[in-house]
């Protein structure tokens, strides 16, 4: 129910087939907005892929959850634009105090479904973990009993 403190964050940019200079301005603004050393960033090159691309990955880890947030390069996209967007999703979730974040969220529904019973807080609940809770119940005998709680929602299983 509790996150802890933040022990450990990291972001790793990956290219492939594309120049490491886009890498390196994604780990460069992920640590400016995060205020990462550059000791907690990593740049990985492949030119082993079928073709161009890259991704942004941010991991934070703390007492009793870890999470990633990611942001996919696409076309028309700067490396700093899809930084940002991993980062804010970063931002967002540290602020919310909560333990899983939106896309984890809908992840662990399940498991606890099949456990049948526990809770958690969640940053938020999206249309996908909406979605999901509602499937579950067409399989799995369980209620999912969802509380709004200041920054995060409190998501419990019900049997």
């Amino acid at each position: 129910m509790e996150r802890g403190e933040i022990e450990r964050r990291s972001a790793v940019a990956i290219v492939a087939n594309l120049p490491r200079s886009i890498a390196q301005r994604e780990v460069d603004t992920v640590a400016k907005l995060l205020n990462l050393d550059a000791e907690c960033t990593q740049i990985v090159e492949t030119r082993n892929s079928v073709g161009p691309g890259n991704i942004v990955l941010i991991e934070l880890t703390s007492s009793n959850a870890t999470d990633v947030f990611c942001g996919f390069g696409r076309i028309g996209a700067s490396a700093e634009s899809v930084a940002s967007e991993a980062a804010d999703a970063a931002r967002s979730y540290l602020v919310s105090g909560a333990v899983a974040g939106e896309h984890l969220t809908d992840q662990l529904l399940l498991p606890f479904a099949l456990a049948g019973g526990g809770a958690f807080t969640a940053e938020k609940l999206n249309l996908h973990s909406r979605t999901n809770m509602e499937i579950i119940r067409y399989f799995l005998p369980v209620d999912f009993v969802t509380t709004e709680e200041g920054s995060f929602t409190t998501v419990g299983i019900k049997t």
